[in-house]
């Protein structure tokens, strides 16, 4: 019996944000072998993923639809990335839908998340099939 994968339709670019190459590793994995996204691009570090949504802040097309970020990162944190979004917000030229996912079981991480209007949801790893279904996009 063969099980029927319904692809999303509504999310075409994403973009991952995880300093552990094993996490990314399992992400890339699922989204690949579901395929709810046309492009993703993965990044291991905040900074540059800000540096790139500055410089395309303009550019409706050049936006992700979505980011999966993780919130444990060296230098520049998922915190950090949250905030520079929070700032920058208003000036984009798409809405972009940020899902955190990240080794915190905190409460007060998931209570911090729901500062900013833009987070969709608080995702703990591991990152399974049934959580990447379960996302509302």
């Amino acid at each position: 019996m063969s099980k029927k994968i319904i692809k999303n339709t509504f999310m075409s670019s994403l973009i991952v944000v995880d300093d552990n190459e094993i996490d990314r590793r399992i992400t890339k994995y699922n989204l690949v072998k579901y395929h709810l996204f046309d492009d993703i691009t993965y990044y291991d570090g905040g900074l540059a993923v800000i540096d790139y949504i500055k410089e395309h802040r303009n550019e409706q097309a050049n936006l992700p639809d979505a980011i999966f970020l993780d919130l444990s990162m060296p230098v520049y944190d998922g915190w950090d990335v949250l905030d520079e979004i929070k700032n920058i917000y208003p000036l984009l030229a798409k809405k972009i839908k940020v899902y955190i996912l990240t080794a915190s079981i905190s409460p007060v991480d998931i209570r911090r998340s729901k500062r900013y209007d833009f987070v969709r949801q608080f995702i703990s790893k591991p990152f399974t099939k049934e959580i990447l279904f379960s996302l509302q996009l």
